[in-house]
């Protein structure tokens, strides 16, 4: 489990209020969890030697995920 800070902008926060009305949760933190679902993320490793055996494996991992 990953606990986030986040700072919210007024505009944000209100979207994220309207968002847990609309849906019927209780809490902003049940509204941004649901919202994160949403999202699909790709994480592909930049700064990496590309003959490493770990950089293979990362690829290879990120792969079998798909």
């Amino acid at each position: 489990m990953t606990k986030i800070q986040i700072d919210l902008s007024e505009e944000e926060d209100r979207i994220v209020e309207i968002y847990k009305l609309v849906n019927n949760l209780k809490t902003k933190q049940e509204a941004i969890k649901k919202m994160v679902k949403y999202f699909k993320a790709e994480i592909k490793p930049k700064n990496m030697n590309k003959e490493e055996e770990y950089y293979k494996k990362a690829l290879k991992f990120s792969e079998d995920k798909k």
